[in-house]
C-alpha cells in the first residue's frame, strides 16, 4: 500500500511548486534540493547531493508593441550579448519543440536579415509557453517565444530589449538509498528542475517517486534519484550516469506530469489525456503493465525515440518502465497548484506502485 496519504501528496506538490521557477542553478533550486533531502533524510534514507557545473545563462528580455508589453520569454542559450531593437521577425513555430532540446535550432537559424526573432508558439492564450535547450551558445541572434494569440498584434510594431550572459553555475543531484542492504535492487528516478513552478510538471512526478520508495523500500534496496538540469538537456542525469553502469538495471522513471489533470479531460479523477507509460519488458507481463496503467489514464505505448528521461536511462542501457505525460499548462508559469488534486495525485501513485510492482517481479 502506498504510505504517502493523498493529502500527503498533495502537500509536497503544493511545497514544491511553492518555492517558484525552478531554473537549475538558481536559488530556488538550490533551497528545492534542501528540501528534498531532509525528506529523503525524514524517510530514513542515507542522503548525498552529487554536484556538476555548467555554463549558466542569465537572460532579460521585455518585448513590446503597439505601446504594449507583450507577454513573453526568452530562449534561454539563444545568444549572448545586449540588444534594443524593432529589428525583428516573429516566426510560427510547431508546439513539438518545446520539450525537445535541439528542436529549436532549425527556427533560431532561420534565413533572414532580422536582428531579433520572436517564436509564436500554440498554446493556452496569453501564456508564453518555455522550450528546452542544450546550455551552449551557437547563435547571435537573441531569440523570445510569445503566445501564438500574440502574432499578429506583434507585426511589425515590435521592440525588443533583451541581454543574455554566461557565467559558472552549479547545481546538485539528490540520490538517496532506502530499504534492506542485500534486498532486490531498483532505480526510482524523476528530474528536479524546470522553467516554471512546475507543480504539475515537476511537482507531481516527484511526490510519486517519493511515495513509491517509501513503499518499495520495504522489501527493495532502492537507489532514488532527483536529477537537476532537465529543462537543459538533462545534464544533471547524464552526469549522473557518466560514473555508473546500469546495464539491465531495473529503472522506474517518473516523468512530466504524473499527476496532472487538464480541464474537460474524460480521465478518472480528471487526470490529463497526454499520459504514457513506456516499458522494456515484453510479453504477458507487458499486457499486464498495458491493462493496469489505463487505470489512472496511461497507455501503454511503443515509440522510438523514448521521450524524457526514460530514453536516457534506455540508452545507457537500463531496463526501464517509465510514466510520463503533458497538459494544458506545460511549461507555462501557470503550472501551479490547480494542475493537480489531492484525488488525482492518490489514483496516479496507487496505480504507478501497482504497476512497478509486476515490472520488478521478473527482475533478477
Amino acid at each position: 500500500m502506498v504510505r504517502f496519504s493523498a493529502d500527503e501528496l498533495y502537500d509536497v506538490v503544493a511545497a514544491y511548486s511553492g518555492f517558484g521557477n525552478h531554473h537549475t542553478g538558481t536559488a530556488v533550486d538550490r533551497r528545492t534540493t534542501a528540501w528534498l533531502s531532509d525528506l529523503l533524510v525524514g524517510l530514513g534514507a542515507g542522503v548525498h547531493e552529487e554536484r556538476f557545473a555548467f555554463d549558466r545563462y542569465i537572460c532579460h528580455a521585455e518585448l513590446q508593441a503597439g505601446g504594449q508589453v507583450v507577454p513573453s520569454l526568452p530562449i534561454f542559450y539563444s545568444a549572448v550579448g545586449e540588444w534594443q531593437t524593432q529589428d525583428c521577425v516573429v516566426v510560427d513555430v510547431d508546439e513539438a519543440v518545446v520539450g525537445n532540446p535541439l528542436a529549436l535550432d532549425t527556427y533560431l537559424d532561420t534565413n533572414c536579415e532580422a536582428a531579433a526573432l520572436i517564436l509564436a508558439i500554440g498554446g493556452p492564450d496569453d501564456l508564453p509557453v518555455q522550450c528546452n535547450r542544450v546550455p551552449v551558445v551557437t547563435g547571435d541572434r537573441p531569440a523570445v517565444v510569445i503566445p501564438r494569440n500574440w502574432a499578429a498584434r506583434v507585426g511589425l510594431s515590435a521592440e525588443l530589449t533583451f541581454s543574455g550572459t554566461l557565467e559558472p553555475g552549479h547545481s546538485a543531484n539528490v540520490v538517496a538509498i532506502l530499504g534492506p542492504a542485500g534486498a532486490p535492487a531498483v532505480n526510482i528516478t524523476t528530474p528536479l528542475t524546470g522553467w516554471t513552478p512546475a507543480a504539475g510538471e515537476r511537482g507531481t512526478g516527484l511526490a510519486v517517486a517519493l511515495a513509491m520508495a517509501a513503499d518499495l523500500s520495504t522489501d527493495h534496496r532502492v537507489t532514488f534519484s532527483a536529477c537537476s538540469g532537465h529543462e537543459i538537456d538533462h545534464i544533471g542525469l547524464r552526469h549522473h550516469l557518466a560514473s555508473r553502469n546500469v546495464t539491465d538495471e531495473p529503472v522506474i522513471h517518473l516523468g512530466a506530469s504524473v499527476g496532472s489533470i487538464d480541464q474537460g479531460s474524460n480521465g478518472p479523477a480528471g487526470l490529463g489525456d497526454r499520459r504514457v507509460a513506456l516499458t522494456t519488458v515484453t510479453g504477458e507481463l507487458r499486457d499486464e503493465i498495458g491493462r493496469l496503467v489505463p487505470a489512472a489514464n496511461w497507455r501503454l505505448i511503443d515509440v522510438s525515440p523514448w521521450p524524457g528521461e526514460g530514453g536516457t536511462w534506455l540508452a545507457a542501457g537500463a531496463s526501464v518502465l517509465s510514466f510520463l505525460g503533458g497538459s494544458s499548462l506545460f511549461h507555462t508559469e501557470a503550472d501551479t497548484l490547480d494542475a493537480t488534486t489531492p484525488e488525482a495525485m492518490a489514483l496516479a501513485a496507487e496505480v504507478a506502485i501497482d504497476a512497478a510492482r509486476l515490472f520488478l517481479s521478473v527482475q533478477p
